[in-house]
Formats: structure tokens, C-alpha cells, sequence
């Protein structure tokens, strides 16, 4: 019988810590979501992934390495190990890879470095520090006024920039897909995009992306 990926779904917080490598555990990377419908979410990914990996590898010490840790009340953390973008089954095998896989750890990768032209997750109250300023998603708000029938939603992030500064940032969509957003820092323009990433993917309702301009 496969063993589960895990044995409860009450988690509460995620931890994810990325390491120099296996041999050297300097941690390169790492944040914690408190957003507990962000943490069912990606639970519910690597449940897709198969669980009874097949393939059994034996890593050199320079491979990359990344724990996840998952924390509930009043029960034993649990632990997702990935290697060099693969994740250790509960069977303590590796699958060879697949879409789901590969997309979940292109989205771990972006939380851990947030950069210019990725597309990163919305996870409510988390902030991810860029280059030259730092963006928080601070959820959405639906509005349906009556008796009208149109309804709309407003997603809302922090931004601030590198001496503390702080400014709203509401991006409104309905009728209509969600506007790309302008923004300046330190002179510099940027572009806050929620419908669709520069290179066409789409990025509406779960991700980001920040541009250049």
C-alpha cells in the first residue's frame, strides 16, 4: 500500500528553507506562509504528484536542496524534501519528472527569489523582497452593490520601497480583466501585471508578475 504524502491536512504554517547544497546546509533562501488556504493549495499539488516515485538516486554532495516544513497544532511537523527540482516520495523514491512537478518547484523557486519577469504566487500577507523594493499581496475584495448586478474585484498589494516608504496598490477587475499597473521606485518604472505575464501565460487569478518599463 503507497504511503500518503501526509498524515493530516491541518497545517497551519510552511516553512521552506533552501541550502547551499546537500553537503553544505547554509541556508541561501527561505520563507514562512501563514496563508492557510496557500499552504491547502500547495499540499494538494504535491499530493499529485505520485507518490510511490520509482526511481531510486543517490545525489552528489554539490546537488541542490530544499525542505519544506509543515507545522500544525498540537501535531509533529511534517517534512517535503526536494532535490535539484524533484521531490522525495513517501516511498523515499523519485518520479522522473512531469508538469506538475516542475511547475511547483517554479513557483517554491519564485517565493525564495522574487525577480523581475517571474511569475510568483499570490499568498496573502507575504512579503517578497526584489531587487529595489518589496511587494506584499494583501488579499481581494469582492464588491456587489445593490441593487446593481455588476460585481468587481479589487486586489490590493503593499509596496515599499528601500527607506521604508509604503503606498497601496489596488488593481481592480470585473467586466473588464485587471489593468496592468505602473509604478515608479527610485526613479525607476515598473509594470504590476495580474492577467496575463509578459510573455503571454496567463496569470489570472493566482499569480503576479513584475516587469520592467
Amino acid at each position: 500500500m503507497t504511503k500518503p504524502w501526509f498524515n493530516t491536512t491541518g497545517c497551519t504554517r510552511l516553512e521552506i528553507k533552501k541550502y547551499q547544497s546537500i553537503s553544505v546546509q547554509d541556508v541561501v533562501g527561505s520563507v514562512t506562509i501563514d496563508d492557510a488556504d496557500a499552504i491547502k493549495s500547495i499540499m494538494q499539488r504535491i499530493e499529485q504528484i505520485p507518490a510511490d516515485g520509482s526511481r531510486m538516486v543517490s545525489w552528489g554532495p554539490d546537488v541542490e536542496s530544499i525542505d519544506l516544513f509543515f507545522h500544525g497544532d498540537n501535531q509533529p511537523t511534517q517534512k517535503i524534501e526536494v532535490y535539484q527540482g524533484h521531490f522525495k516520495t513517501p516511498s523515499t523514491g523519485f518520479n522522473a519528472g512531469g508538469e506538475v512537478e516542475s511547475a511547483l518547484y517554479a513557483d517554491i523557486e519564485a517565493l525564495l527569489f522574487p525577480a523581475l519577469k517571474k511569475r510568483v504566487l499570490k499568498i496573502k500577507n507575504l512579503e517578497l523582497r526584489f531587487e529595489d523594493f518589496s511587494l506584499a499581496y494583501l488579499g481581494a475584495k469582492h464588491s456587489e452593490p445593490a441593487p446593481v448586478t455588476v460585481s468587481w474585484t479589487t486586489d490590493q498589494f503593499l509596496l515599499k520601497d528601500a527607506s521604508g516608504g509604503e503606498a497601496l496598490i489596488e488593481i481592480v477587475s470585473g467586466q473588464r480583466p485587471p489593468a496592468p499597473y505602473h509604478f515608479d521606485v527610485g526613479g525607476v518604472g515598473f509594470t504590476l501585471l495580474t492577467y496575463q505575464a509578459e510573455a503571454q501565460e496567463r496569470l489570472f487569478p493566482h499569480y503576479f508578475q513584475v516587469i520592467g518599463r
